[in-house]
């Protein structure tokens, strides 16, 4: 009975084992057969982050320069003001 049981553990053991290995192995196969294809899709995000950087920062830039019209505006504005009214 005891003889039975071991040998049912080993059987079931073993094939737990062999699966496992089996999954490892198809797993690094599939891993070299797509390494180019990760290495491409890599590049690309690493571009497209290099562009919407790019995109932010001169969407900072032109932000300020509004800003600083903005801000001439209103002393423009502010001087007119000033000088009708005491005129």
């Amino acid at each position: 009975m005891i003889f039975e049981g071991l040998k049912l553990m080993f059987i079931g053991m073993s094939t737990v084992v062999l699966f496992l290995t089996l999954m490892i192995l198809l797993i690094q196969f599939v891993s070299s057969l797509t390494k180019e294809a990760t290495a491409r899709e890599l590049e690309a995000i690493r571009l497209e982050r290099e562009a919407q950087a790019r995109r932010k920062k001169e969407q900072i830039s032109s932000e300020s320069d509004d800003d600083e019209i903005v801000a001439i505006a209103a002393a423009v504005s502010a001087y007119e003001a000033e000088r009708f009214a005491t005129s």
